[in-house]
């Protein structure tokens, strides 16, 4: 309502304008033909300053396709040569008070950032009296604007398709992180069987708390906590191996996630350790050795199973 109210203010006020203009400018003005028009900014002109064409006390309305912000509209010198521009969420409103002598910048804002620059100036033989403002913006595009976000979206997909086609490695760290900020407490979403097994050794007290098998891969959960009250540890790779049954086979890790980059002392953490699932006999067992990062501590746990 408020809005509808403000038009109609300002078409009345164009009704009115004449009067008021010709006591300002007593020269007789030249019939103008009235024209709407669309006009198109994109990345080639958006650095141009396109004319509008307004006259003395008629209305020319700038309708654009998303709405302008609020107090968004900035003319130079409004009060002396203007009457009070009316913005109405997609519209805009000029009317001046006489024609224009010489040419007048307009800025405008739109709510998605997007700032646009006009020049208003009079010309004998027509007035704008609508101009549909279409914006085609692509690499200058405000980052709320449609067109930023059509290219955002294909970014986004493109990131997606690289990340479908990345080496199973890569797609276990992404579990792995995942499988981190479960709570080990609470009851999971996830099939997984309890994994028992554990030892402190080198001041680190280690601990196997859970076993997940997801599509092909298995990951194993850990806990770690620091207790030498003066050194930090830092994971440099863990190793896995399959044992039991007479077998010994080195298990290649595809990713091994540590909550934290530095265990500091008196701190624990969980660790992940991602491989592809082998063959198994009931009589396998994991044995998983952690390597410390520029040290000499390790930690060896043998005999891991669910």
């Amino acid at each position: 309502m408020d809005r509808s109210r403000s038009l109609a203010a300002a078409l009345l006020v164009s009704f009115l304008a004449p009067d008021l203009a010709g006591a300002a400018d007593p020269r007789p003005s030249a019939r103008r033909e009235l024209r709407r028009r669309t006009l198109t900014i994109d990345d080639q002109t958006l650095g141009s300053l396109p004319e509008i064409h307004v006259a003395g006390g008629a209305a020319t309305i700038l309708a654009f396709q998303v709405p302008v912000k609020d107090g968004g509209a900035f003319i130079g010198d409004v009060r002396s040569l203007f009457y009070l521009p009316q913005q109405s969420d997609k519209t805009l409103i000029l009317i001046p008070k006489a024609d224009l002598a010489q040419p007048v910048p307009l800025n405008v804002t739109l709510a998605d950032g997007t700032l646009l620059s006009f020049q208003l100036t009079s010309v004998p033989r027509e007035s704008d009296v609508q101009v549909d403002v279409v914006v085609a913006l692509e690499e200058r595009a405000a980052p709320d604007s449609a067109p930023a976000l059509r290219a955002t979206i294909e970014q986004l997909r493109s990131e997606l398709d690289g990340c479908q086609a990345a080496s199973a490695g890569a797609g276990a760290s992404k579990i792995a992180a995942l499988l981190m900020e479960q709570n080990l407490d609470e009851p999971q979403a996830y099939d997984r069987h309890v994994l028992r097994g554990g030892d402190k050794q080198n001041r680190l007290l280690v601990g196997a708390r859970w076993i997940y098998r997801l599509a092909g891969l298995t990951y194993l959960v850990f806990t770690v906590e620091n207790r030498d009250p003066s050194r930090s540890w830092v994971l440099d790779r863990a190793e896995v191996k399959l044992t039991g049954g007479g077998d010994s086979l080195d298990l290649p890790v595809l990713a091994a996630a540590t909550e934290m980059p530095i265990l500091a002392p008196g701190t624990g953490e969980k660790v992940v350790v991602a491989f592809k699932t082998p063959g198994q006999a009931p009589a396998h067992r994991y044995t998983v050795t952690f390597v410390e990062k520029d040290g000499g501590r390790r930690v060896v746990l043998e005999g891991l199973s669910p």
